[in-house]
């Protein structure tokens, strides 16, 4: 039951970061709407803090644990993927230190990063953030991603375990997770 505790709460600790970089993102957007992957990553960290909330309640509720523990972890785990993957192939090629033409361009190029862009007739194309900026919301887009990856591996290993422990006949509750 410890270990449960403990991984559930590691898992709630991740998923807040998670959401934490989100929404640090969303409020840092200066023009237009925040882009739909970081929404995206913001409803996994809230997802990810109820499954947590609700692996740490399956341990006293009989009726929450095993297989509905194991359907939701797996669920979770697939949307922390998803996010990851997101952010990762988005960010592909695009280094958040590297002071280069060619990596400034790609920055601006990337909505995760440009801080949001209008077109201005005869003006040209102005973005909300400077390199520096975009710099620091590549790194914050980067440690979402890792976060997201290790919440995944996480989950998935939650409903793996919560699956053997009711093969093994520890009873529905898949008292290990």
């Amino acid at each position: 039951m410890i270990i449960a505790i403990i991984l559930r709460a590691v898992q709630f600790i991740f998923a807040v970061v998670v959401l934490g970089l989100s929404v640090a993102l969303v409020k840092d957007q200066d023009i237009g709407s925040s882009p739909a992957t970081i929404n995206y990553n913001a409803f996994c960290g809230g997802f990810g803090m109820l499954v947590a909330i609700l692996g740490i309640s399956a341990i006293w509720v009989e009726a929450l644990g095993g297989l509905v523990m194991a359907a939701v972890d797996g669920l979770a785990s697939i949307f922390f993927l998803a996010g990851a993957l997101a952010v990762v192939i988005t960010l592909r090629g695009i280094s958040c230190t590297a002071k280069t033409d060619s990596n400034w361009n790609k920055m601006l190029d990337s909505a995760l990063l440009n801080g949001g862009c209008v077109h201005v007739r005869g003006a040209g194309t102005l973005c909300g953030a400077d390199f520096g900026q975009a710099s620091q919301r590549c790194k914050k887009n980067e440690a979402d991603a890792a976060f997201e990856f290790m919440s995944f591996a996480l989950c998935a290993g939650c409903a793996v375990l919560s699956v053997l422990a009711m093969k093994r006949g520890s009873g529905t509750k898949g008292a290990l997770v």
